[in-house]
């Protein structure tokens, strides 16, 4: 992992927008996010998260001639956004001399209080598209399938992108109210890694359109999440296709839990290399893989398996069945220090990045409320989990199992 000077945690601006600057001294390419830290579970109308970003990334902000996206292009760049159940990130990726330009375009971009009717026709339409494609990829729409399972009846287990449906009620006013209740000082936040420096990215930050917004009130706090437990059940989704998919999980824990490390290396001694637990049976599925993903005040783990159509029942019998028999057997000090010394060497590879430790970055010190993180330390955490804690954190993530299927009935 390369070294990075952290511009701590300061206020970047007087109204509260925070920003972290990752800097590689002489690095070529930087990249530039902001984070709202609102996604998909805090909608009113479904879908309007996934297609706010769609818009103003497709959109020329007040004030600017081109296009966010042609804009960053146009330097030799990439831009592009994500949004996800507790956030929402607009980034671009490009030569460091450009790096202060794009910050400000996406800065523009996060606060556009004003949205075109025709333009928000044409990304309704690239979303629903969007959509359709998933809904037919048993592997991808299966994801949804465990989320609405494990999280039955709430916001946090609807899909992030919303339906095909919901994306056709969407107009000007759903994405303006969306706006005005979520880009707000308390909920933003910027981060930058790569060749700038903090003076550079602070000055940035304070001429731009984020230093425009005004100073929290009463009720501006960023809101409470309050998502129930996992809970255990099995579902099917029934779809024409030629591949079955699986995917197993459970309860997990939140981005600032002092057990992820040790659910990560669960999920890498159960699924993550060649000597894991469910890839020690051939023929069955060519394709495994798991995460223990952590959200602001909860977890889920998955790990995912594409099949046969033909072999669907047993790939879910004899997957829980090795779960469950490795879970109750346990890990040797050897297998875990294996996994450990995987995990954070995975992770510095990812980390050579600079969009990957944006986001990484981003995703545990902002989502996860936890200002202290730094990616070295996480690094060093993963590494040094005992096997307690490991079996320990086994015990309680498959407390309450959640199989997921789809492909044909």
């Amino acid at each position: 992992m390369r070294a990075a000077a952290i511009a701590g945690e300061p206020a970047a601006l007087a109204n509260g927008v925070r920003c972290a600057v990752l800097h590689h001294p002489g690095a070529d390419v930087t990249t530039v996010s902001v984070w709202i830290l609102a996604g998909s579970r805090h909608e009113s109308v479904p879908g309007v998260a996934h297609l706010f970003e769609h818009v103003v990334m497709q959109s020329a902000p007040a004030g600017r001639t081109e296009r966010v996206i042609d804009e960053i292009e146009g330097w030799g760049g990439e831009a592009n956004a994500v949004t996800a159940r507790d956030h929402v990130v607009l980034y671009a990726r490009v030569p460091t001399a450009d790096a202060t330009s794009a910050l400000s375009a996406l800065a523009a971009a996060a606060t556009a209080t004003e949205f075109d009717e025709d333009l928000i026709y044409s990304e309704r339409r690239v979303v629903q598209e969007e959509l359709r494609l998933a809904a037919t990829d048993p592997t991808d729409i299966v994801h949804d399938v465990f989320f609405q399972t494990a999280y039955a009846g709430h916001a946090i287990g609807r899909p992030v992108g919303g339906t095909v449906a919901d994306a056709a009620r969407l107009g000007v006013s759903d994405l303006a109210a969306w706006s005005r209740c979520h880009v707000r000082p308390a909920n933003l936040c910027v981060v930058v890694s790569g060749g700038l420096t903090a003076r550079d990215v602070h000055a940035t930050v304070a001429s731009s359109a984020l230093a425009e917004l005004p100073l929290p009130g009463p009720g501006d706090d960023r809101p409470a999440d309050n998502s129930p437990p996992v809970v255990a059940g099995r579902r099917h989704l029934p779809i024409v296709s030629d591949t079955a998919a699986v995917v197993i999980g459970g309860p997990g824990f939140a981005l600032s839990d002092r057990r992820l490390p040790a659910a990560e290396i669960v999920i890498e001694l159960l699924a993550g290399n060649n000597a894991a637990v469910l890839r020690s049976r051939s023929g069955l599925s060519y394709d495994v893989s798991g995460g223990a993903h952590g959200y602001r005040e909860t977890g889920s783990w998955r790990i995912a398996i594409s099949t046969a159509p033909e072999h669907r029942e047993h790939v879910v019998d004899l997957a829980t069945e090795l779960l469950t028999r490795a879970v109750r057997t346990g890990w040797t000090p050897g297998q875990v220090q294996r996994a450990g010394r995987r995990a954070a060497g995975l992770l510095r590879v990812r980390a050579e990045s600079s969009l990957e430790e944006a986001l990484l970055y981003g995703d545990h010190a902002y989502v996860g409320d936890s200002p202290g993180f730094s990616l070295a330390g996480y690094a060093a955490d993963l590494a040094a989990v005992r096997v307690a804690e490991v079996n320990e954190a086994a015990e309680a993530m498959t407390a309450r199992m959640v199989v997921a299927t789809a492909g044909p009935a």
